[in-house]
């Protein structure tokens, strides 16, 4: 099952819809009107959290099931802009060097600096704000007197069951759902703070710089999450091409492993990119994002991210 928020370009009404594929989106409100199925109100807020929980994704997948839609029209995407899947998420958590090849990458990178990176030991991560959050079709954009964009392909993971200390064996069962994430960063900025050892903030979290979607894809249509292909295409070239399966730490993992700090409905883990990553190219300036270039972000079973910079 899919499921996409979407915002009307004049009333600025959000409605949760079902997502057949990247044109076609039938609201949720209207699918229970017409099948009967009364909802609660909650269910069917895409500004709240309770869709996301076991029991209202069990109520619309039932309603998915129900759901004609020969006889419901569509919404028109003339008047409607599809947003990232949980727009205001409780926490983002942002896990980092969680691809064996992209920590071998860095390690070459920081070889230069005489500095030696050992593979890590345990996960860590870093705090992307809500509102570097935006939608699977906006334009990236790129702040007055910033230099050196940079891309990097994620799963994110969604949270539906609160998990506190949870076993690496019951985390998945925590997992509502998924989508792709494209964690931008601003390297010239990142290089700073990760020297002065500050944890990387700005770098990550200028508006825009992590769009989300298509859409949110339920556990059960995914199976299992360290099986996914992952491509990252620059106006066409193909910078990032891997799978979920080269993660140092599997999602179990991180979902057990950050349950620590009690993870809650709604929140979302972004787990980290595989090799191909500008900064860790040969003649990096060329390969750094510019203004007009379309990024496009593929993870296998749940769709792409477009986004043109600017």
């Amino acid at each position: 099952m899919q499921l996409a928020s979407l915002h009307h370009k004049d009333s600025g009404e959000r409605v949760l819809t079902f997502a057949t594929d990247e044109s076609t989106f039938h609201s949720v409100p209207a699918a229970a009107k017409a099948t009967g199925l009364v909802l609660d109100p909650a269910i069917i807020d895409p500004m709240g959290l309770t869709w996301l929980t076991s029991q209202a994704l069990e109520h619309l997948a039932e309603l998915n099931l129900r759901l004609d839609t020969s006889a419901l029209e569509p919404l028109d995407l003339n008047h409607w802009r599809l947003t990232e899947p949980v727009p205001k998420p409780g926490k983002i958590i942002a896990v980092g060097r969680n691809y064996m090849d992209h920590v071998r990458e860095g390690q070459k990178i920081w070889a230069k600096r005489g500095r030696k990176i050992s593979i890590p030991e345990f996960p860590s991560a870093f705090a992307k704000f809500t509102t570097s959050l935006c939608g699977p079709r906006d334009d990236i954009i790129i702040p007055a007197g910033i230099s050196n964009i940079d891309y990097e392909i994620e799963l994110a993971v969604i949270i539906g069951t609160p998990a506190l200390d949870v076993a690496e064996d019951q985390a998945l069962g925590h997992v509502a759902g998924y989508s792709i994430c494209n964690d931008f960063a601003a390297r010239d900025i990142q290089r700073r703070e990760m020297e002065a050892q500050i944890g990387i903030t700005l770098s990550k979290n200028f508006p825009t710089f992590a769009p989300m979607g298509p859409w949110f894809t339920s556990a059960d249509s995914i199976g299992d999450p360290q099986t996914l292909q992952l491509t990252l295409e620059v106006d066409g070239e193909v910078r990032q091409d891997a799978n979920t399966s080269d993660m140092i730490f599997s999602v179990a993992r991180l979902v057990s492993y950050w349950s620590r700090v009690g993870l809650e409905t709604g929140d979302i883990l972004i787990t980290g990119t595989p090799s191909g990553v500008a900064l860790a190219r040969e003649n990096p300036q060329a390969f750094f994002l510019r203004p007009g270039q379309l990024v496009v972000a593929r993870i296998e079973k749940l769709g792409e991210l477009r986004n043109r910079m600017r």
